[in-house]
This record gives C-alpha cells, structure tokens and sequence, in this order.
C-alpha cells in the first residue's frame, strides 16, 4: 500500500521573522495509521498541524495528501475536502446560532440534496449523542460538548485525514471518556488520525509516536519504546502517563509501566 499522507522537507518560517516554527520535517503515514506527534507548547505542533491541513503553506518542502500538494491552489480544494481538523479550542471553528446548524453548515458546501443533508446531520447529532442539544447555541455548550459538536462537524464530512489538536485539553474525566471512546471507534473503523497533544497517556494506542522540539522531528517510535525514554521524554515536554511518572518518582527502574497493577507489583518487588 503506498503512502496516503507525506511530509517532505517541510520548512515553515514566520512572515516577517526569522523564527522558524517548523524545520525540515520528514514524515508518510499510510491511509489508516493513527500518528501522535507530541511536545511541549512552543515545540512546533501546533504550526505542524496548520501546514498539514494547509492553512499554513511551507517556506519549502511539500506536504502531500493523497498526491495533492498543499502549495499547489488548485489542489486546495480536494485538500479541503479529504482533511478535518480539531481545533485546541473549539470555539474558534463555530460559525452556526444552533448546534443542528453547526453540524449541517459543511455539508451545504457540497452537492447533496436536502434530504441527503438532513439524513448525514442527524446521523451525527445520534453519534456523537447532541440530538437533545440540537437547538442549542455552540457557544454555551460545556467543554466535553464543544469538543464532541467538532467532531460531529468533521466526522459528517467524511475527511480520509483526521487531524486532532489536543483534543482532550481542560476537560473533566467523565468528557474526556465520552470523547475517547468516539476517537476509539473511528480508529478501530480506519480513520487515518494525526493526534498533537503533549500528554504520552493519551496516545499509547498509536501506531507511531513523533516528538517534536524547536520545530524540528528529534524522535519516531513506538509509544512503549518512548515510555522506556522516561528521562529524555520528560526532556523534551512529554508528559508521562501517571502510574510511569509515579514509578519515576519512587525510584522503579523497569520501563514500561502503564497500569497500576503493574506498579503495585513492582513495589512489592522491594518491600
């Protein structure tokens, strides 16, 4: 299978500035593969994630989606429409007075009939459990409905890339859990997914794990093979998930702890 998604020396430097937030990044995913690219804030994610959805165009290099380039106008559209991205905060991507209209307002940009856009739009207030939400204003939604009203907009959509910009920042457990469990099933269904969040625990299902620092790609691997880099992940502004960053702390050597059956083992292992 050839690659669905490439990043081929991608450069981006700031207008005006001679800051560059991302610094010649090399990366191809196949259609299907779930990517976590983590860091600490400042580290070029966020800057990454534009220029993969092509909002942001590269000083040099291409980013390719399915062989279209995000430097090329004409292919913008068909870029568009292959490419969703979640906002840190959602807010920003809320155009509609209703939550029914918020999800209906991208698929009136595409040739579907009335019919067909009431049946996708229902179909996702059902999905992403909003339809008692329907007439409500995006705005006023709490943070875990803000965040699953965005989900609802792309995943109508249908886009072949998934792009996820901290997607489960500043919410509580019970959100959090409501909103993984739905990024659960469109993983398992072969949604190609670019998840940018800082926090190792939050990804540990990826299939690859990219960590930037100063713009630049400094790691690729597995999650288990960062989680045995306690040390170096912490480093670079990787979050550990807490039963590894409690083994840390008491001193536990063996990498990989991810559960706290594991750690409790481990302790018992000195008493």
């Amino acid at each position: 299978m050839g690659k669905f998604f490439i990043l081929d020396q991608v450069t981006y430097c700031y207008p005006g500035s001679e800051k560059t937030g991302v610094c010649q990044v090399n990366l191809a995913l196949k259609a299907g593969e779930f990517l976590a690219v983590l860091g600490a804030n400042g580290s070029g994610k966020s800057t990454l994630a534009r220029l993969c959805c092509g909002l942001l165009k590269p000083t040099s290099g291409q980013v390719l989606v399915d062989g279209f380039s995000t430097s090329k106008e004409e292919d913008l559209c068909e870029i568009y429409q292959q490419v969703g991205m979640v906002f840190q905060h959602p807010d920003n991507q809320f155009v509609a007075s209703t939550v029914e209209t918020e999800v209906a307002f991208g698929l009136e940009n595409r040739t579907l009939s009335s019919q067909e856009i009431r049946a996708a739009v229902d179909e996702g207030l059902t999905y992403f459990h909003l339809d008692d939400l329907k007439t409500a204003e995006p705005h006023y939604l709490s943070g875990g409905e803000k965040r699953l009203l965005s989900l609802a907009d792309l995943w109508v959509l249908k886009p072949k890339l998934l792009l996820l910009d901290e997607p489960l920042a500043m919410l509580d457990p019970g959100a959090r859990k409501r909103i993984n469990l739905r990024l659960e099933e469109l993983r398992a269904a072969g949604q190609t997914i670019i998840w940018f969040t800082h926090s190792l625990e939050e990804v540990m299902a990826a299939d690859q794990v990219m960590v930037m620092a100063n713009g630049r790609m400094v790691w690729l691997g597995s999650p288990l093979e960062l989680l045995r880099l306690p040390e170096q992940a912490r480093a670079w502004g990787v979050s550990l998930p807490p039963v590894s960053q409690l083994a840390l702390d008491l001193g536990i050597s063996n990498p990989g702890l991810i559960n706290l059956n594991e750690l409790v083992s481990e302790i018992w292992k000195l008493i």
